[in-house]
């Protein structure tokens, strides 16, 4: 399928001062998601604004209906403003009867993405919109229980939960796009990457549930189910079972909460989920069979006895053939489920640990900068294995690993990235051994003008660590020096 158009983005037209800010917001919104999803996405895609469709609506002629058609997805921001425009709730109802003809809004493909910058009732949104996928743009302020939209004029520009969420989005539409047109990424078709069912799980673990996700989709898996669970026992077990034939693992985050109720049912909307993947796995006619993790905080609070008596009978009762209980900190857990995606993914032998290899990591930025000393750190006898190639490969965090576990040397240049950039990458190494690298680096040489308070260096048990503020032939010649008496 091929569209003229890969993103309408949807907002009110401005009416007025007092709609300014949510204009403004709104633009500025646009600007930011374009540029992400041009880096993200495998070519640039082509937006279609609300003004400039009021333009072409004006100067051309041409009808809602025919620019809908030729669209593939549908970004539609919603404000308590925007939501009292009544030219633009005509113009949601339109998006929905095109690419919805028959009325039936369920879909295995999303292709309506709704953005909220404030809480808005189910009951004063458009009826085709209830149950599309909705993300956040805005917190409550704890104090006075008043939302805060994202703020994006900040001195630094966007505050980081505006990012994060925007790399979610992003992500996301990325996915239905190539579904959609059936491209190909590298040298895979989208749809034939392993995909994780990730359930649904309750407030208080959102935050780490999009986390999770994040990764998930930065690793080159897909994550189901793409549009929401709806509120039903049939639809809802219709759903979980359609994504769970694609998925390859099921995971559960439980929280402190115990959910609410699914309609028609007599299980909450957690332990909903959980029985129905159980049951799929434990079905005769279920030849090909996911895992189920099921990750318990270690350090959880259960809110009422209901809850603690429901997680106390999840560890019981449920780890079994096919079913893990992972009960751990969050950070951890992920190592772990890590571990458990690559055994599935990657059967093969893990590749081992080769002298004289030298992982060199770094940003594309830093590449004019450190390129120089490459010839000279090939003439002492070591390979490099560089941070970045012209692969275009989809999985660059599992490229990452295995990079980890062939190299026996490190040598990390910060330049101009961030302190976090950093220690995410010294944290990488700490975790190597959890990736299955069996023998330690001989040395790591880390070259930034600041040393960082991260604690994880204090987990690189056995491997001499270098400090240097300068990348020069001197330093270079220094570490290779003193690598090579190793």
């Amino acid at each position: 399928m091929s569209f003229e158009h890969d993103i309408f983005m949807g907002y009110a037209p401005a009416a007025g001062q007092e709609n300014q800010a949510s204009t403004d917001w709104t633009l500025k919104f646009c600007d930011y998601l374009s540029i992400l999803m041009h880096r993200l996405y495998s070519r640039k895609p082509v937006f279609l604004l609300h003004d400039d469709l009021r333009v072409r609506q004006s100067l051309l002629g041409e009808s809602y209906e025919a620019a809908f058609s030729d669209t593939a997805v549908f970004v539609l921001i919603l404000s308590p403003e925007y939501a009292k425009s009544a030219s633009y709730m005509k113009e949601v109802d339109e998006i929905c009867r095109t690419i919805y003809p028959s009325g039936n809004v369920e879909s295995k493909h999303p292709r309506i993405f709704k953005i909220l910058t404030s809480p808005i009732a189910a009951e004063e949104q458009p009826e085709c919109l209830r149950n599309e996928l909705v993300y956040d743009f805005f917190e409550i302020n704890r104090y006075n229980k008043k939302p805060v939209r994202f703020d994006l004029n900040g001195s630094g520009g966007p505050e980081i939960r505006f990012w994060s969420k925007l790399v979610d989005l992003a992500y996301d539409i990325s996915d239905v796009l190539h579904d959609l047109n059936q491209e190909k990424i590298g040298h895979q078709v989208v749809a034939d990457r392993p995909a994780v069912f990730l359930a649904e799980t309750t407030f208080d673990q959102t935050e780490n549930r999009d986390m999770l996700k994040r990764e998930l989709q930065h690793l080159g898996f897909r994550v189901l189910p793409q549009v929401q669970i709806p509120d039903d026992a049939v639809k809802s077990r219709a759903a979980i079972e359609e994504a769970l034939d694609e998925s390859i693992i099921a995971v559960h985050l439980m929280g402190a909460w115990h959910g609410d109720f699914i309609k028609n049912s007599k299980y909450s909307s957690i332990d909903f989920q959980i029985k129905t993947v159980k049951e799929y796995i434990t079905s005769k006619e279920i030849t090909r069979k996911p895992n189920q993790v099921i990750w318990i905080p270690n350090d959880i609070k259960p809110t009422d006895q209901r809850q603690a008596l429901y997680l106390k009978r999840l560890k019981r009762d449920e780890a079994q053939q096919h079913t893990e209980i992972i009960e751990t900190p969050f950070e951890v857990f992920k190592t772990i489920l890590n571990a458990r995606l690559n055994e599935i993914t990657n059967p093969q032998i893990i590749p081992q640990a080769e002298k004289n290899k030298l992982y060199f990591i770094y940003e594309k930025s830093g590449l004019n900068k450190i390129g120089g000393y490459f010839e000279q750190i090939r003439s002492k006898g070591f390979e490099i294995i560089e941070s970045h190639d012209d692969s275009r490969d989809f999985y660059p965090i599992s490229r990452h690993i295995n990079n980890l576990l062939i190299a026996d040397a490190v040598l990390i240049y910060k330049g101009d990235s961030t302190m976090e950039w950093l220690n995410s990458k010294i944290r990488d190494l700490v975790k190597a051994p959890g990736y299955g690298k069996s023998k330690s680096f001989r040395a790591v040489e880390i070259i930034s003008m600041q040393k960082t308070a991260d604690k994880s260096l204090l987990f690189l048990k056995n491997v001499p660590v270098n400090w240097d503020e300068e990348l020069n032939a001197n330093v270079i010649n220094h570490f290779l020096v003193q690598l090579a008496k190793k």
